[in-house]
């Protein structure tokens, strides 16, 4: 009888999650990631073997060892959760070997996004405009990159695909690609939008259909270098290594402040997009009157005149 080991069926696992499921490429790729690491740490076992259970608790312990947070253990047990979950439905096993595996309990404080102070945020600015801090070629991006970043609260995925065409000048919104490809309209503060006349004027040229933000070789920017952007701007501003500042902390920024000052969770939620209003909706909303009305009262860069 042939006996086969976890990765044999890895790929159509990942083949089911992105066709009978809708997973995002991203979402393929960290399911794909975690069961590579455990196979990884604890070797290529046979599905059937009755070692696995205790491999996957093994496997826990060596994440923990190499001090993984609770939030990143959990990922991986989410995701070998459903291959293992997978493997059952479709027989390749009898019985699931993650049935008894906990996830771990996450204190409420433990489990709060991560935000920068008001005073963090005019700190950064002011160091931005600095030019004998910021001199290269690339400062108008750094400080345009953070501006949208807290501005509008996108993902790094949405912010790297904004087109030019997708800025409204004079409705004051940008239309943002989420996850799936939906889409949803955010407000945004005037002295960004005048911002991002400025740095298209310095352009040497371009047209609507282009992307916002370019490299130095006029190629539309990916994640990885917005990434390496804000890491290259923590660094210039003299924060110190234990304060996270990513990407994804602006846009957390950016809600926590706007949720602080008042503005109702329903038009939060949807200026974050979690409630993946779709394109129909979209066009349904077009008047986003009293949303833009909340945020021009709210967001701290509607009155912060200096930054």
């Amino acid at each position: 009888m042939e006996t086969y080991k976890i990765s044999d069926f890895m790929e159509d696992f990942l083949i089911a999650k992105e066709v009978e499921e809708g997973c995002s490429p991203s979402t393929i790729k960290a399911y794909r990631y975690d069961i590579q690491k455990f196979i990884e740490l604890v070797g290529d076992l046979q599905i059937k073997s009755p070692l696995v259970r205790q491999k996957v608790r093994f496997f826990l312990k060596k994440l923990n060892e190499m001090n993984y947070t609770k939030k990143g253990i959990g990922r991986k047990i989410a995701s070998l959760r459903s291959y293992f979950k997978f493997l059952t439905l479709n027989e390749f096993i009898s019985k699931d070997p993650m049935s008894t595996i906990k996830t771990p309990k996450i204190k409420l404080e433990e489990n709060l996004p991560k935000f920068l102070r008001i005073s963090d945020m005019e700190e950064i600015f002011k160091k931005l405009r600095d030019r004998q801090l910021f001199n290269s070629r690339k400062s108008e991006r750094y400080y345009l990159i953070v501006r949208l970043l807290y501005s509008t609260m996108a993902r790094v995925s949405e912010l790297c695909n904004i087109r030019i065409r997708d800025i409204d000048f004079e409705r004051g919104y940008i239309r943002l690609r989420g996850k799936g490809n939906k889409e949803r309209i955010v407000p945004v503060d005037q002295k960004t939008l005048e911002f991002i006349e400025i740095y298209l004027e310095n352009r040497i040229k371009y047209d609507s259909e282009e992307f916002l933000l370019i490299n130095t070789r006029n190629q539309k920017l990916n994640p990885r270098v917005v990434q390496a952007d804000i890491k290259t701007i923590k660094e210039k501003c003299g924060f110190k290594d234990s304060k996270i500042i990513t990407p994804h902390v602006f846009r957390h920024t950016g809600a926590t402040h706007l949720r602080r000052s008042g503005m109702d969770i329903s038009e939060l939620q949807d200026i974050l997009g979690h409630s993946s209003p779709n394109t129909t909706r979209i066009y349904a909303k077009n008047d986003i009157t009293k949303l833009k009305e909340s945020y021009s009262q709210m967001h701290p860069l509607n009155n912060l005149d200096k930054l």
